[in-house]
């Protein structure tokens, strides 16, 4: 599966607009540090949940601009959760062109790629490795 091409503006932190966000973590823990970076750093409006399920649920019923997918979560992994997003009906047609970074602690897999996944933040989060990847997300779109 090719990445898939963007219809957002420019992600930096110097856009008034607030980013909708959602980040997929099992660990809450791990999740709500990613969430704050994105609130505070970049202005983000971010939405976590626990599981891949929840997500697709949101996915359905909310649009977002971007989202950040644990990769290693009990019941379907984030692989195979941004394979759903892309190819079915399951998420809001917006929604199957925004970017979803990988974020996890295992290094970048061919399998991301494939998956559809557009980038990669290796947990734990940082405000550095956060805007290093929506730099290039934004220079992709742009």
């Amino acid at each position: 599966m090719a990445k898939t091409s963007f219809t957002f503006s420019s992600l930096s932190s110097s856009s008034p607009s607030n980013k909708k966000t959602l980040v997929v973590d099992d660990n809450i823990i791990t999740g709500k540090i990613l969430a704050k970076i994105l609130e505070k750093e970049f202005n983000h409006e971010v939405t976590c949940v626990m599981s891949g399920n929840e997500a697709l649920e949101k996915l359905s019923n909310e649009n977002f601009d971007i989202i950040f997918m644990d990769i290693d979560m009990p019941k379907q992994n984030g692989v195979e959760i941004c394979v759903k997003i892309r190819t079915t009906a399951i998420a809001l047609e917006e929604n199957r062109k925004i970017p979803v970074l990988a974020y996890t602690t295992n290094p970048w897999e061919e399998s991301f790629d494939q998956a559809g996944m557009n980038g990669y933040v290796s947990k734990p989060a940082s405000p550095a490795k956060v805007q290093a990847e929506l730099e290039k997300i934004a220079r992709t779109i742009n």
